[in-house]
């Protein structure tokens, strides 16, 4: 078990490291990370202002997060919020249980 979640935290922290240069200052400021939890993004999105659009036109949304669209499957994911006239949107992951993840942001 002990190396299962080591293998976890050592992928979702090379997934960081991967996509750190593709993050907005906005989000970094905030402290959205890659790898992080996106419930914890979300919380630290909305408390700063931000707000998430609706997911429209995807063939499905996320369990629990009806403003991410996903393709079939929900392995490829997506989100957009939007502050003043400001747009940024979020690339999700999500783990082998289901759980979502930030990958990556513009």
């Amino acid at each position: 078990m002990k190396a299962i979640l080591f293998a976890a935290t050592l992928s979702l922290a090379l997934v960081s490291t991967a996509y750190a240069q593709s993050f907005p200052a906005e989000l970094t400021q905030l402290g959205v990370v890659a790898g992080m939890p996106y419930a914890k993004a979300k919380r630290l999105l909305d408390a700063a202002g931000w707000r998430a659009k609706l997911a429209q036109g995807a063939p499905e949304s996320l369990e629990g997060f009806p403003e991410v669209g996903c393709q079939k499957g929900g392995k490829q994911c997506a989100t957009t919020f939007e502050k003043d006239d400001q747009q940024v949107a979020v690339r999700l992951g999500t783990t082998l249980a289901g759980q979502p993840f930030v990958q990556s942001a513009d």
